[in-house]
């Protein structure tokens, strides 16, 4: 009768057969009724109880408030039904869980601790969540120059140091990570000062109120300066000292709001003038008597400047003559309305790209007949020198050769065609051409011939209408072929038929080593030293199978055939003097047995088994027999 085994709530659990034994259901060992060795069994369920399961994994049957000690954490931990949980210290979960009065739950969503007492949960700390980042006051104890303790608070908004309380002035022995070091420290490198009070990271920082003191400035000298000391911004006002502007953004001029002009210093440190009103002019005057006149006048809206000129019609106009002892550049067109312009100079150097020849001067332009013979000609006591345009042929005619430095080349359309020694790769063909030298390379496409190497950027495709012959040579380099249409190479064939796996049928009757019975493994021994002799195992690929049928007639009976029809039997009487008795008694014992010819059918049943082998170390290795 089979035991039924229930949970403590009276469910079932399983229904345990007898004479087994039960061992997926929980991770003890359940017993059934006459289970043979239920002692040991029994005594391994206490020591697991002991241990309470000691070991790095978790137990595979757990049940509902199973303990469990975890070697790897060293915790004892508890089964809920879903997973084991610590069962003691505080309870991590990113919800709030069921608690009992003294649990400690971490909120590993907020990065907060509570406690509960029974009624409430109670924030432990801190007072900011995860999102929020460390937020708020740390008193820390900070090592001084002197290595005396100083104890200061830290104020963090969002994980970010703000600024330090201290109630003494120090200069820390190591610099704190994130706080400003002084800038009026003479070391290098420079180090940080500590004050009294608070120390913001941030210069910006501010205080937001009124205090009393404010109502003066106190000077370190603990000089008080009140209204009557400083410049008023809303009216009149005058300084009898110096006004000095110490920053880059210079000084402003302005109607009310308005600025109509900065004086400042701009990037780069160049002195800058500028006014703030768009399209508005702006002047430089100067006084002659009673009169004012625009020594500089700029009009703003069509970027002019004139020089004593109110209304420069230009870019830049000037009334009266100019003269200039040094150089004169002009980037733009130059436009003489003189009637002769004489340039008596050493070198005439033109600076644009193009000079034009021939062209009236109202700019009209002229037909290619009207230009004809336009060009350049060097004058010269002999022939003159020429290169004009001849309308004629069309074409540029030059009076002399052209020589070209080395490494200079003859172009069409900017493409190199013919150069002091080759015809560029850009002559697609050349009509008549007869003989060319031995070539160092040949580039056909995408198809490379360079010494004894033919190469190409793309697949390489060999097609013929006829018998492609190599002339006795061995083609090499050719990879495992991937698909059914590649070529292999003797490595591959050799090595796919290396490992090829054996497959034999064996008669193994007579065979005994380790065993004849395929039950306990069968002779695997001597099956072995067969089949090393008929595939020697140093012949094919580590790892290669032998797939072998045996069959074996060791202990076959033979059935069907009566053999006591053929046997003659002789008996011959002897003398017993049994121990148990005193009376003498004759026995009949066989003497002899002869055995005559019967008929019959004999019926052998052989043993069969699946036995497999495998190379290793070039050495047949016995993997399993199983018996058929």
């Amino acid at each position: 009768m089979s035991y039924q085994i229930n949970k403590t709530n009276g469910e079932l659990l399983v229904e345990l057969v007898d004479g087994q034994i039960d061992t997926t259901s929980t991770d003890i060992t359940l017993v059934g009724r006459n289970y043979k060795g239920f002692g040991e069994v029994l005594n391994e369920n206490f020591i697991k109880l002991l241990e309470n399961f000691a070991k790095t994994s978790a137990p595979g049957s757990p049940l509902v408030g199973q303990l469990w000690y975890d070697t790897a954490e060293e915790r004892l931990k508890i089964y809920t039904g879903e997973t084991f949980r610590s069962a003691s210290g505080a309870v991590i979960s990113q919800t709030r869980p069921n608690l009992v009065a003294g649990d400690l739950w971490i909120d590993s969503l907020n990065n907060k601790l509570y406690f509960f007492d029974g009624a409430d949960v109670v924030l432990v700390g801190p007072q900011y969540n995860a999102a929020q980042g460390k937020t708020g006051t740390e008193a820390f104890t900070i090592l001084d120059e002197n290595g005396q303790d100083q104890t200061v608070l830290y104020l963090y908004i969002n994980g970010i140091l703000t600024g330090i309380y201290s109630r003494t002035q120090f200069r820390p022995r190591l610099n704190i990570t994130g706080f400003p070091v002084d800038p009026d420290d003479n070391r290098t490198p420079k180090r940080q000062l500590i004050q009294i009070g608070f120390n913001p990271v941030n210069p910006e920082f501010w205080w937001r109120g009124t205090a009393q003191s404010s109502r003066a400035l106190i000077s370190d000298s603990q000089e008080q300066f009140t209204e009557a000391n400083f410049m008023k911004t809303d009216r009149n006002t005058s300084t009898t000292g110096t006004l000095s502007i110490r920053n880059a953004n210079g000084l402003s001029v302005g109607v009310s709001d308005t600025v109509y002009l900065n004086v400042k210093v701009d990037t780069g440190l160049i002195t800058v003038l500028e006014t703030q009103r768009s399209d508005r002019d702006f002047a430089i005057r100067t006084r002659r008597g009673n009169t004012f006149d625009n020594a500089i006048y700029i009009d703003s809206s069509r970027q002019r400047i004139g020089l004593f000129n109110a209304a420069p019609s230009t870019t830049l106009d000037v009334t009266g003559d100019g003269r200039f002892t040094g150089d004169l550049e002009v980037e733009g067109s130059l436009t003489v309305t003189g009637d002769t312009t004489y340039l008596d100079v050493t070198s005439l150097r033109v600076q644009d790209k193009t000079i034009e020849l021939a062209l009236t001067s109202d700019s009209t332009l002229l037909t290619d007949a009207e230009v004809d013979g336009a060009g350049i000609v060097i004058k010269a006591t002999g022939n003159d020198k020429s290169l004009l345009w001849e309308f004629e042929t069309g074409c540029w005619t030059s009076t002399e050769d052209f020589d070209l430095v080395s490494g200079r080349s003859y172009k069409i359309d900017n493409v190199t065609k013919l150069s002091s020694n080759r015809i560029d790769d850009s002559v697609l063909y050349a009509e008549g051409l007869i003989r060319i030298g031995t070539l160092q390379a040949l580039q056909v496409d995408n198809i490379n011939l360079d010494g004894s190497t033919i190469s190409s950027s793309d697949p390489l495709f060999i097609s013929s209408d006829g018998i492609i012959t190599v002339n006795s040579q061995r083609i090499t380099g050719v990879l495992d072929p991937q698909i059914d249409v590649d070529v292999a190479n003797k490595n591959y064939v050799d090595t796919q038929i290396s490992s090829q796996p054996v497959v034999l049928t064996l008669d193994t009757t007579g065979l005994s080593n380790p065993n004849s019975d395929f039950a306990l493994d069968g002779p695997y021994t001597d099956v072995i030293a067969l089949l090393n002799t008929v595939v020697p195992a140093a012949s094919k690929t580590n790892g290669t199978v032998a797939n072998i049928i045996a069959i074996s007639y060791s202990n076959t009976t033979v059935t069907g055939i009566d053999v006591s029809t053929g046997v003659d039997k002789s008996f011959v009487s002897v003398y017993v003097d049994p121990d148990d008795s005193t009376t003498p008694q004759l026995e009949s014992v066989l003497q002899d047995v002869a055995f005559s010819p019967v008929d019959g059918e004999a019926n052998l049943v052989p043993a069969r088994a699946f036995m497999e082998f495998i190379v290793n170390g070039a050495t047949w290795q016995w993997v399993r027999t199983t018996e058929l």
